[in-house]
């Protein structure tokens, strides 16, 4: 660790940035929390971070008003696709509450040797060698950003992580096998290449597209069978090439907003929701039918929440934070959305965490294994 981080006021910061996230549920156990509140994050910014457009630089030594934003549940973006950016596309250290949540779920234990796909800014792959201290590697295809990451990662004296210019889809088979494997993009499933190097009592914890986001699930063999576990909701940015295949059936989230259209809005059709609950909702509607996505549409408001069920030629119905269900073109969609939202709330409200999934692959054309086949878990009670 450099001088910096060892100064009694910014041991004190992140010491209290760390007792935050595990009061907001996010870290769960001690090796974590210590992670974070000895790994300092603001040594991985590379030159600085961007925020509704303008670069914000962070100098060596940062002021109060600068730590106190780099120490806050945040995500920073650190590249952006912009000629003058050396990386020329997106990147980013990720929102801390979602990062913890990530370690938690690998249920990481010293010794445990980790393969981490998307190397970002090298903080993630930091805090996980701070818990195992083992070897973490970490890949990119950007050379930019992999040397940014090991830069940072030495900056932060953390001499466990290796970075390393690869193709996240064929992972690194020369450091394998790997204890667990962590993906820090959106995919739409599994590479088999990574189960090729997953130790047989492995896990690999990832943001799988799902109903138009990027829910965080945890995967395991159960003999034969790849056995996918709710964690939590997320959002990622999305990979590219094999790792982004989509799937017969399914609808990718919306890139632009619907043409505007007469709209119909029936009130009160789900209960008032808070974030999370809504996100247990939209999930759940995304294991009952293919067509649940996300897309915007002029007089909705975003911040209310845009998960719907779309068919381009029938027509689009949302639920929203508020209960209220919103539709467009035929009434049949939106019939069929009130059902599913009513039968979530018969089942008791379950969560993202009481799902589970087998992951497939219908042939070896298919560049990914996806979840299919979604359930209850076992023992899951309705309330």
């Amino acid at each position: 660790m450099t001088d910096q981080t060892t100064s009694p006021s910014l041991t004190a910061r992140m010491a209290a940035y760390a007792t935050t996230l595990r009061e907001r549920g996010a870290i769960r156990t001690s090796p974590v929390e210590r992670a974070f509140a000895t790994v300092p994050r603001h040594l991985f910014l590379p030159g600085g971070y961007y925020t509704s457009g303008t670069f914000i630089p962070v100098p060596a030594d940062p002021g109060d008003d600068l730590l106190d934003r780099i120490y806050s549940d945040t995500a920073l973006m650190t590249h952006v696709p912009k000629s003058d950016d050396a990386a020329g596309r997106y990147s980013s250290t990720s929102q801390p509450r979602v990062i913890a949540a990530m370690l938690e779920a690998l249920q990481l234990a010293p010794g445990m040797k980790v393969l981490e796909i998307g190397a970002g800014t090298g903080y993630n792959a930091s805090l996980i060698a701070a818990i195992t201290g083992a070897e973490v590697v970490t890949i990119d295809v950007s050379e930019v950003i992999v040397t940014e990451a090991a830069k940072a990662a030495e900056r932060a004296g953390e001499k466990n992580v290796t970075a390393l210019t690869a193709d996240g889809y064929l992972g690194y088979p020369a450091k394998g096998p790997y204890d667990r494997i962590v993906v820090t993009c959106g995919v739409t499933g599994i590479s088999p290449h990574w189960l090729d190097q997953l130790a047989d009592d492995g896990q690999i914890v990832v943001p799988v597209a799902h109903g138009g986001f990027h829910p965080t699930l945890s995967v395991t063999r159960d003999g034969t069978r790849l056995i996918g576990r709710g964690v939590m909701s997320s959002d990622f940015m999305s990979a590219a090439g094999p790792l982004y295949a989509w799937q017969d059936g399914q609808t990718p989230a919306l890139t632009e907003p619907l043409p505007p259209q007469p709209m119909t809005t029936w009130e009160n059709v789900g209960p008032v929701l808070e974030d999370d609950a809504y996100y247990d909702l939209w999930f759940h509607l995304g294991t009952r039918t293919g067509r649940t996505t996300r897309a915007y549409v002029d007089g909705l408001d975003p911040a209310q929440g845009m998960a719907c069920l779309h068919e381009p030629s029938r027509g689009t119905a949302w639920i929203q934070r508020t209960g209220h269900l919103h539709h467009v073109g035929d009434q049949a969609v939106a019939d069929d959305l009130k059902a599913l939202v009513h039968s979530w709330v018969d089942l008791g409200r379950p969560g993202i965490a009481d799902h589970r999934a087998i992951l497939e692959r219908a042939s070896d054309d298919e560049t990914v294994f996806y979840p299919v086949e979604w359930h209850l878990r076992e023992d899951y009670r309705q309330h």
